[in-house]
């Protein structure tokens, strides 16, 4: 008896490799996630999403940034791997760019 599914091929979309380190902003971290979401963990970890916000807030954070990069992979897929994922958290940039004014010198003051 062979396995039928070594000859199966795959979705481009399911071979490519996931990263383990994912980049968010600091607004989106903090954004609570849309009731599809919500209704997709609950149906995958079988537990209500306050709970899975209190054992694993950094695993839901990389799962929906995988969601968003990854919108045609399997989301319970994607939350396996969110298991192993680093978030890595990034402020804004206020200056839109522009170096911040402390970054151009000081000025010395006196008299």
């Amino acid at each position: 008896m062979t396995d039928d599914t070594e000859d199966t091929p795959q979705p481009e979309a399911a071979t490519e490799a996931l990263p383990y380190l994912v980049t968010v902003s600091l607004a989106f971290s903090s954004r609570v996630p849309t009731q599809r979401t919500l209704d997709m963990l609950e149906q995958i970890e079988g537990s209500g999403f306050g709970d899975l916000a209190q054992r694993q807030p950094f695993r839901i954070v990389a799962f929906r940034a995988l969601l968003r990069e990854y919108p045609q992979r399997d989301p319970t897929s994607l939350w396996m791997h969110a298991y192993d994922v680093e978030v890595e958290v990034q402020d804004e940039n206020p200056t839109n760019g522009k170096l911040p004014i402390h970054a151009l010198g000081s000025a010395v003051f006196g008299a």
